[in-house]
């Protein structure tokens, strides 16, 4: 039985297309409650992803004011995640009140493995799962009629007694459970809501966001949604249909549909073409083909395609561009980092989001994993008592983490009424001084003792000194500590500027932080690299698609019949054109696409691409690659320019 959507006394949707001046219109409804008297404690503004939280709330500072910079800006998962870590949070949900992070979920995963299932069939099962708890379907820990009984309820009885054991929150759990726990807990609820609640990018949350927003709103809710950008950016399971239960829910509702585009007119062409092809009922582009806003980079290889696009970024700061204006959407992590390279030697200082994803390595081999082996016992000198991180502490170095024996652990602990680390406590004092030589629960005992030594030996340490004995307690090479230390103190640093604390406890919340939600930390002066996620928000003035290649953009598995068949092509298809819409139309002066002909054959099968043909040159083999196949939808005048070129069209007037 799903939940359905409670009214607000006074509700307000503002709809329209991508660069429609959505956000600008949400601003100037908080200039207008404010004009009439509003607190701006009693505001909320949730945005789809932190980056747009952040761009939002600078913006919300120069429109506003001091009053504007007093209003939360944030997104629904962060209002989630603090109602679940407090006390009264906590017992409901019977969890630590933290979200699991990428470095965590691997063990979480080695844990659902002794279901027996088969990888592809566990995986599937997990999605349907996950996507139902955000539909709020299902997930409720007294609900389990949503389910098939048999196989699909065992699965999900473990995973719940998985995360149980180990305190953790997955990240399609925080809203629903956050809605749940509102809805049963009135005071709580009445305590958090706001007057006035803006929500930005509807259509980008999920379901329960959508209804965890909805929630806040004590009088006034307004959203602003673009029926055509469902993509996933920060919550999974984006509901597009929550568009149509908002207005049903409010029946009086009240409608602004934006019709002009603010975007440059090859973006805004774009757009109405990616739009047109989606069947979204929108009217093609009258704009014109052959337009000086839109430029195409093709270059021979991948070093001519790096030098073409430094080339037209250089071009942009010449002609007065702000560096922060300029965004190139890498469709490969590995073309952020060399596109990085090509402006670094320039001197043109760019910034990438920082991601904790690299932290994680392989845990089977302790080698290859000492960063996120430095990080958990980092969480464990910040608390002792933290039951995710000592799964992962105790699971380090096996080639199955010692699943097999905490699923024992587990079972024990449920019968006797005790959590991991009461477990871990337990068989600690009762095993004998020389443990239980090759066996998983021996595995796991001396790790744990090993674990408390340490967290004993560094309790006071701060900082970078902290980092340094935990490196060196790790026991690593020159090289690999020299690389460790580094990604540790990337993930625990304060932003640029901040002065916050340097205790265990604040280190592991940014480094948590950091891999959990990902942003720009540093903007000003610097041009800005990442992935269309990170575009959300974001209005720039020059747009550059990087790498707009086939196998990244779409990736290879869309031109493989066996893997992907012809229904699942659509589907894909239409997610990478909704993408590719929601990126592509932000652009207000310039959009340009750069993409490679050739390549290495090895790197090629490397990087995945699609490979046109192979030959060779030289006496090495040549990959032919291509250009996206949705260049035809975003190129108006369907020609290229050549990499030489690149400067002199980039420094053209736009249209």
């Amino acid at each position: 039985m799903t939940l359905e959507l409670a009214p607000t006394p006074t509700a307000a949707l503002i709809e329209g297309g991508v660069g429609c001046g959505k956000t600008a219109a949400l601003i100037a409804r908080v200039a207008t409650f404010l004009e009439d008297g509003a607190a701006p404690e009693d505001m909320l503004m949730l945005a789809a992803a932190p980056d747009a939280a952040r761009v939002l709330g600078a913006r919300l500072t120069e429109a506003a004011g001091e009053r504007g910079a007093a209003i939360e800006v944030t997104c629904a998962r962060e209002v989630a995640l603090g109602l679940l870590a407090s006390e009264e949070g906590r017992a409901f949900s019977g969890r630590a009140g933290r979200l699991v992070t990428p470095l965590e979920l691997g063990f979480i995963m080695e844990d659902m493995k002794v279901s027996g299932l088969k990888q592809r069939r566990l995986h599937e099962m997990l999605k349907f799962f996950y996507r139902n708890w955000t539909e709020l379907a299902g997930g409720a820990e007294d609900d389990d009629g949503w389910l098939i009984p048999g196989e699909e309820a065992d699965v999900h009885a473990l995973l719940k007694d998985v995360l149980h054991f180990t305190g953790g929150i997955l990240e399609p759990e925080a809203s629903a459970m956050a809605v749940r726990f509102l809805l049963a807990r009135p005071d709580a609820l009445a305590d958090v809501q706001r007057s006035y609640v803006l929500v930005d990018d509807y259509q980008m949350h999920s379901r329960a966001s959508q209804h965890l927003a909805n929630l806040l709103a004590r009088d006034s809710i307004t959203v602003a949604t673009d029926p055509t950008a469902v993509i996933e950016v920060f919550d999974s399971y984006p509901y597009g249909e929550g568009i149509g239960e908002f207005t049903q829910a409010n029946e009086d509702c009240e409608r602004v549909v934006l019709n002009e585009s603010h975007a440059c007119a090859a973006a805004a062409w774009a757009a109405s073409r990616l739009c047109t092809s989606l069947d979204a009922g929108a009217a093609p582009s009258d704009t014109e083909t052959e337009d000086a806003s839109f430029t195409a980079l093709e270059a021979a290889d991948p070093v001519a395609e790096m030098a073409a696009v430094a080339d037209a970024v250089q071009a942009a700061l010449e002609a007065g561009t702000n560096p922060s204006s300029i965004y190139i959407l890498a469709f490969h992590p590995a073309w952020e980092r060399c596109i990085a390279r090509a402006l670094e030697a320039r001197g043109i200082a760019a910034a990438l989001p920082i991601r904790g994803r690299v932290a994680a390595g392989d845990y089977r081999d302790l080698d290859r994993c000492a960063p996120a082996r430095l990080l958990t016992a980092l969480a464990l000198v910040a608390d002792p008592t933290d039951a995710l991180a000592w799964r992962a502490w105790c699971g380090f170095g096996d080639y199955l983490a010692n699943s097999a024996a905490f699923a024992d652990m587990r079972a024990e602990g449920e019968t006797q009424g005790k959590g991991l680390v009461a477990m871990l406590e337990k068989v600690a004092v009762a095993a004998p001084e020389e443990g239980f030589p090759g066996t998983g629960i021996g595995r796991i005992l001396d790790a744990y003792r090993a674990g408390r030594a340490l967290v004993e030996r560094l309790q006071g340490l701060e900082g970078n000194e902290l980092i340094g004995a935990l490196a060196d307690a790790l026991d690593l090479s020159a090289e690999e500590r020299e690389r460790t230390v580094q990604l540790a103190s990337a993930l625990t640093a304060p932003e640029p500027g901040v002065n916050a604390p340097s205790d265990a406890r604040a280190m592991i919340a940014r480094a948590r932080q950091r891999m959990n939600a990902p942003v720009f930390e540093t903007t000003e002066g610097h041009v800005l690299i990442g992935d269309s996620a990170h575009l959300t928000g974001l209005t720039p003035a020059t747009l550059v698609l990087c790498g707009f290649v086939n196998g990244f953009f779409p990736t290879r598995d869309f031109f493989d019949a066996t893997v992907t068949t012809p229904d699942k092509q659509k589907l894909v298809r239409a997610t990478d054109t909704r993408r590719l819409y929601a990126a592509a139309g932000k652009a207000t002066q310039r959009l340009a696409a750069s993409w490679f002909t050739s390549i290495g054959l090895v790197e090629a099968e490397t990087l995945k691409l699609e490979i046109g043909r192979v030959k060779l040159r030289r006496g090495e083999r040549i990959a032919v690659t291509a250009p996206s196949i949705y260049l035809a939808d975003i190129d108006p005048g369907a020609e290229t320019c050549t990499a030489e070129a690149a400067e002199t069209a980039a420094a053209a007037p736009s249209s």
